[in-house]
């Protein structure tokens, strides 16, 4: 029983070792824009295969370069270096990509979203008649995302700093009313935009001096 064993043990432990070594990069590229994947190979090439799932994309072999189906005329392959070059990207290229140099797999793989650019935002209030009379109100970074995910979000105080948050910002009177503008920004990893900066209805321009405390 142990004779079994072993060799069992020492097949899964391969696939294991195997597995890890495989490195998996996450890529995104804008919609129209072009993809660049270049592999981190060193040394004389001279046979390259990429693929897109389970489609070819191009490949050399001696001399030759072939481009296969729907990346004829908008794939470039740099046979030097093993980059990957494609132009006018649409959501039919997003997928993983795997190259072999030299007959080799390489480790790395590429999976690849193709995502919008983020919308300019706009802040808005709710409840949408928010006023000096509350004491506190509810802001949203508004604009249409859809395509464009991931989008992370930030928020500005006045003339302050971006601080990373969430697509909703409470705000209170007693803690923003020294800020005349809230603006936010939209970012994803391919685009960024951020908004007009929007009158804080808490502003107050010359807040009153409390009394002296008595000594």
């Amino acid at each position: 029983r142990g004779k079994v064993c072993f060799p069992l043990f020492a097949v899964l432990l391969f696939a294991v070792l195997n597995s890890a070594q495989a490195q998996t990069i996450k890529s995104y590229s804008e919609v129209g824009g072009t993809l660049s994947l270049k592999p981190p190979f060193s040394g004389a090439i001279t046979s390259i295969l990429w693929k897109h799932d389970t489609d070819l994309v191009v490949e050399l072999v001696g001399n030759e370069v072939d481009y296969y189906g729907k990346f004829k005329g908008m794939a470039t392959l740099d046979t030097t270096t093993g980059r990957l070059e494609i132009k006018n990207m649409n959501r039919t290229y997003a997928g993983l990509y795997m190259v072999e140099i030299n007959n080799q797999v390489q480790s790395q793989e590429y999976n690849v979203s193709v995502i919008k650019k983020v919308p300019k935002p706009e802040v808005a209030f709710k409840p949408l008649a928010c006023s000096s009379d509350l004491l506190n109100c509810n802001m949203t970074c508004d604009g249409v995302t859809l395509g464009a995910e991931p989008v992370t979000y930030s928020w500005r105080e006045g003339d302050g700093k971006w601080i990373p948050g969430e697509i909703d910002k409470n705000i209170k009177k007693d803690e923003t009313k020294r800020f005349e503008t809230f603006s936010c920004q939209m970012k994803n990893p391919v685009s960024e935009e951020e908004s007009k900066p929007q009158p804080n209805p808490f502003f107050q321009k010359d807040l009153p001096v409390g009394p002296s405390p008595v000594s």
